[in-house]
């Protein structure tokens, strides 16, 4: 496993040797085929009890493994913000599926974690087990008062056992920046909790949703995977004041980025 807790930045090196598979079955079929494998392993692990978070962990960094040899590079900078005290509420812009196949390799370099997702991938029949195995929170998207509870109730238990929280406050992918589509539960979790946020930058769009299957878009090899953690944030009072400098620090990154950014209408 490689672990990043080391590092400041990490990119990808340029003499990866790709694999052999994609010239049989083609670039995307060839890692959606990486990826199923590691899924099923994983599952198949969480539904014996024994899908650790060390597991979790290697699983995720071989997400990140497999993206690599099918032509993915990354360039992932501010590392050496997570190398503090934890554990972090972690808040991310959402803008593919790359973010959270990513997220527990990060994260989990430095403190085991649980990610706040939408019910339905938590109930579903192939990802529920390894939801439920990595203590994550379902949220429903229809009753916002009624997943403030959750997430507030099931956060504090878990930050303060010294589980990190990452959550994606768009609530869906976005291939755009707006900050009045960013909620500030993260800083609410983060005041309640005791706990600072960390605000996470990405640009994934190396992995576009798919027409007919969202979760099975087209690769892009030439545009990099750009992810980029900002320093851990004291959040006080309603913390009106530190959501402002996460949408400050997201929304930097996606103009240096070329990421299309909208005005808050």
């Amino acid at each position: 496993m490689l672990d990043l807790s080391f590092f400041e930045f990490y990119e990808t090196a340029d003499d990866i040797k790709l694999s052999s598979l994609r010239f049989f079955l083609g670039r995307r079929l060839s890692l959606y085929l990486y990826i199923f494998k590691i899924l099923r392993r994983s599952r198949t692990l969480s539904l014996r009890g024994i899908f650790s978070d060390r597991l979790f962990w290697d699983a995720s960094d071989k997400m990140r493994e497999a993206i690599e040899l099918h032509g993915g590079k990354f360039h992932i900078s501010g590392l050496q913000n997570l190398q503090t005290q934890g554990p972090f509420v972690v808040v991310v812009n959402h803008m593919g599926v790359v973010e959270t196949q990513l997220m527990p390799w990060i994260i989990g370099c430095y403190s085991p974690l649980s990610m706040v997702m939408k019910d339905s991938l938590y109930k579903s029949w192939f990802f529920g087990p390894i939801a439920e195995a990595t203590k994550s929170i379902a949220v429903s998207r229809q009753n916002l008062r009624a997943d403030i509870d959750v997430i507030m109730k099931d956060g504090v238990k878990y930050l303060s056992k010294g589980r990190s929280i990452v959550l994606f406050p768009e609530g869906t992918r976005k291939d755009y920046f707006c900050r009045k589509e960013f909620n500030s539960l993260g800083e609410k979790l983060a005041v309640r909790a005791g706990v600072k946020i960390v605000p996470v930058a990405v640009k994934t769009d190396f992995l576009e949703a798919g027409k007919v299957n969202s979760y099975l878009g087209p690769i892009i090899p030439e545009r990099t995977i750009k992810i980029s953690i900002g320093e851990p944030v004291a959040v006080e009072g309603r913390g009106r004041k530190e959501h402002e400098q996460v949408l400050d620090f997201i929304e930097t990154k996606m103009k240096e980025w070329g990421v299309p950014v909208k005005e808050n209408s």
